[in-house]
């Protein structure tokens, strides 16, 4: 999925997540609260929206966490 287009659509499908260690689950990125994004200063590919690294709140545990995203069909 290199192109943004597709990536942004996939996000508004509901088909990209990440994980909360405190909840030790996988929680859809729609539906948590964003903070940030850090994105990876080693990473030059065509991608790096798939490298980045998102700080969200977590609305099940109130943590704050840091996690890669993951596309789940």
């Amino acid at each position: 999925m290199s192109n943004p287009g597709e990536f942004l659509q996939a996000c508004a499908a509901g088909k990209i997540w990440v994980y909360c260690s405190s909840c030790r689950d996988a929680k859809n990125l729609n539906l948590v609260e964003h903070i940030d994004c850090i994105a990876n200063q080693s990473y030059w590919g065509s991608e790096p929206w798939w490298h980045d690294t998102r700080v969200f709140h977590c609305p099940d545990c109130g943590t704050q966490q840091q996690s890669q995203i993951e596309y789940h069909p």
